[in-house]
């Protein structure tokens, strides 16, 4: 089993807590979802962001993006944004590891608490730059809109794509919702008054779910992602190449969760993997388990 963290959560006074919880909402948290609704707006920031936006120029201009059309050629906008995407993953993937965890902790001395605010921090970090960075191909796959009239073109536009993206999605929120919203978020470690249960982790349950839709596919939130961005009206190219970035960094990916999910739920976690398949349900699986 994995060692747990060093409980230090104590020393950490309500000052620290709450600047930490300030990070949480500014850079954190909620932010994190920005990605997705880009993606799911065809990687374009949907228009009705910016009236709800401060007046701020600066705060205005990080969510016009594009911040720079770099002039490449298609191969190597290709390339640079495959180069986007894997700095992205491989700092989602780093910072959920066990080790470096460990290494924050012990180290840097850094508090327990923060842990997943620091990892939601980070990641957003490198979506921002993936969002603000990336060079558009302009070429459009389909696009079931294109002869209908918006009173907003662009706004209606973008609140269909997002709504169609989070009706696919619903079942995948339901799994946030299920492992607490709040701790999914980072907010509820900020204020525990030990180190968090599930401090081998950057968020999850201690208990192993293998029940409702965790039935069918070991990573259901994973799935209807992939669902909601590929079942869509309109789907460039842009956003094509983000799912097949996205399915090749899964396939990276989940198994070095899954080798820390072995470690800390043993022998019924590799029972587990073996019945059910990782996203894809089978078939028969599906007929059986209903």
């Amino acid at each position: 089993m994995i060692s747990p963290l060093p409980d230090i959560t104590r020393e950490v006074n309500i000052l620290n807590r709450i600047i930490w919880f300030l990070m949480n909402i500014l850079f954190g948290g909620f932010i994190s979802m920005t990605m997705l609704v880009w993606v799911s707006c065809d990687m374009e920031m949907p228009n009705f962001f910016f009236p709800v936006l401060p007046s701020s120029s600066f705060i205005q201009s990080i969510f016009h993006v594009p911040w720079i059309d770099m002039k490449l050629i298609f191969p190597c906008k290709i390339l640079f944004n495959a180069f986007l995407f894997a700095l992205f993953g491989f700092v989602h993937t780093f910072f959920a590891r066990n080790d470096v965890q460990q290494y924050l902790i012990t180290r840097l001395s850094f508090p327990p608490l923060a842990l997943r605010t620091f990892y939601l921090i980070s990641t957003n970090i490198t979506a921002w730059l993936l969002m603000g960075l990336w060079q558009h191909t302009s070429i459009q796959l389909w696009d079931f809109l294109k002869n209908y009239t918006f009173q907003d073109e662009y706004r209606g536009r973008h609140l269909i794509l997002l709504i169609v993206f989070t009706l696919i999605n619903l079942p995948g929120m339901c799994v946030v919702i299920q492992f607490d919203s709040l701790e999914f978020f980072g907010f509820k470690q900020i204020y525990q008054s030990t180190s968090c249960p599930i401090i081998s982790r950057t968020t999850g349950m201690n208990k192993l779910v293998t029940d409702g839709i965790f039935k069918f596919c070991r990573h259901p939130m994973y799935l209807f992602l992939l669902l909601g961005c590929i079942i869509s009206p309109s789907v460039s190219l842009d956003k094509f190449l983000f799912i097949i970035y996205a399915i090749l960094y899964l396939y990276i990916a989940i198994p070095i969760e899954e080798k820390k999910l072995e470690k800390i739920f043993g022998q019924a976690y590799i029972d587990y993997k073996n019945e059910v398949p990782s996203i894809i349900p089978k078939l028969y699986n599906i007929k059986k388990k209903i």
